[in-house]
């Protein structure tokens, strides 16, 4: 089995530098893909993560397991939490693990190593088995459909357009864009 050890130059340098967020995060991914009976050597080819977290566990995420967004098997469910959920698509087996509220080190910690080295998984970690459910046009792989919006000529992939008044827009056409101009 991996050790948590190994990864810690690799997310350092992806991250920028080395915090409890990154530690967690690699003995996160690790215990998840234990629990699955994988391992970073692993072909992960079949692998899908859901943080529940923008933050600094997300980038040990892809450092330990390679898994990216840009392939569709990195996926973000912002709940604002010290989670992350492992499904195997090969076998439909899923592990949600999370971090647990104590131990929280101060923001001002030196030696983030040696806190996180007095802390077995038990006592940081958490973890239950789970179901997850990924619609087709969520999966990995080619787009399974492309429509244009009928008012902007962007398509839009994977039924992520809405119908309005018998119209195909997207999102942003259809009142739900996250930016505004400028």
């Amino acid at each position: 089995m991996a050790d948590w050890h190994d990864y810690l130059d690799k997310a350092s340098a992806f991250h920028g530098h080395l915090c409890s967020g990154q530690v967690l995060g690699i003995r996160m991914c690790l215990k998840g893909l234990s629990l699955l009976g994988l391992s970073p050597d692993d072909n992960l080819r079949d692998l899908m993560i859901f943080l529940e977290t923008d933050r600094c566990m997300a980038d040990a995420a892809i450092v330990v397991t390679g898994v990216t967004a840009g392939r569709r098997r990195l996926k973000f469910k912002d709940y604002g939490k010290a989670a992350m959920s492992f499904l195997d698509l090969a076998t439909d087996r899923a592990v949600r693990v999370a971090a647990n509220s104590e131990p929280h080190p101060g923001h001002d910690l030196k030696d983030v190593v040696g806190f996180w080295e007095a802390y077995s998984d038990d006592q940081i970690l958490s973890w239950q088995n789970i179901r997850i459910t990924i619609p087709p046009e969520d999966r990995p792989g080619r787009p399974l459909r492309r429509v244009p919006c009928q008012q902007c000529g962007e398509d839009v992939l994977d039924g992520r357009d809405a119908e309005i008044d018998g119209r195909v827009l997207c999102k942003a056409c259809a009142g739900q864009a996250y930016y505004t101009s400028a």
